[in-house]
């Protein structure tokens, strides 16, 4: 899951420090995101309009267009952006409430704030995330639930990636694997069994030897490199089951 993430403050290089600690914030746990930086609203409306963010860190106090009359006017885009208010004055927070902010955060903000902040709404938004959106290689597009995956495989017949599913059915996509396994980092069911096979943990009914049978009954083997920490998740898993 790749994120938008814009940070707009009229004030250039406070923008700029910001985006930074979003960038160190990013590099030290792993998120994959693109981060651009604005210095009005106007300019950052301008380009909600063209490309959606997921996550805005917006400055509240701003000439021409403020913060408040900002996120107005991208919530008249769209409800889905996460906004953080970014301000010196916490009388501001009630105002925040009309454009529905997450949260507002003090200047100068802290790294650990950005921190804190930026996982929890990751977090949630991974709950919020469910499908695998692919197209075949007849250029349908597919929206499948990620929990009715069973594996992942790249052939080598015909060094095309299919799709297994609970139902059986399969879907030859264009994608490569590297590219899917991406796209899933959210979630920690998804785990390489071998060079070309990703499994979802969570329909795995049991593990013999080094093969690997699914709750529909299906199976695939798991290479010598993966098995020992494939094993050690999956009781990992039954136990969290258990508890």
């Amino acid at each position: 899951m790749k994120l938008n993430i814009a940070v707009c403050d009229d004030y250039k290089e406070y923008g700029e420090i910001v985006t930074e600690i979003i960038k160190m914030v990013a590099s030290n746990n792993n998120i994959d995101c693109n981060i651009s930086t604005y210095n009005s609203g106007a300019n950052l409306v301008q380009a909600f309009k063209e490309n959606e963010f997921d996550i805005i860190f917006l400055d509240m106090e701003m000439p021409e267009l403020n913060g408040i009359q900002t996120g107005l006017l991208i919530r008249e885009i769209s409800k889905d952006p996460v906004i953080f208010y970014l301000t010196s004055h916490k009388e501001y927070a009630y105002e925040s409430y009309k454009v529905k902010a997450r949260n507002y955060l003090l200047k100068p903000v802290s790294a650990s704030v950005i921190e804190k902040n930026l996982l929890e709404c990751i977090e949630d938004k991974k709950e919020d995330v469910m499908f695998l959106d692919v197209k075949d290689v007849k250029g349908v597009k597919h929206r499948i639930p990620v929990n009715e995956i069973t594996h992942i495989l790249r052939k080598k017949e015909d060094r095309k990636v299919h799709i297994y599913r609970l139902d059986k059915e399969e879907v030859i996509i264009v994608q490569t694997l590297e590219s899917i396994e991406k796209e899933l980092t959210y979630r920690d069911c998804i785990v390489r069994a071998s060079k070309s096979c990703l499994i979802n943990m969570d329909n795995v009914r049991t593990i013999i030897k080094n093969t690997i049978y699914f709750s529909n009954e299906e199976r695939e083997v798991a290479s010598r490199r993966c098995l020992s920490e494939l094993i050690n998740k999956f009781k990992l898993k039954k136990l969290a089951v258990r508890a």
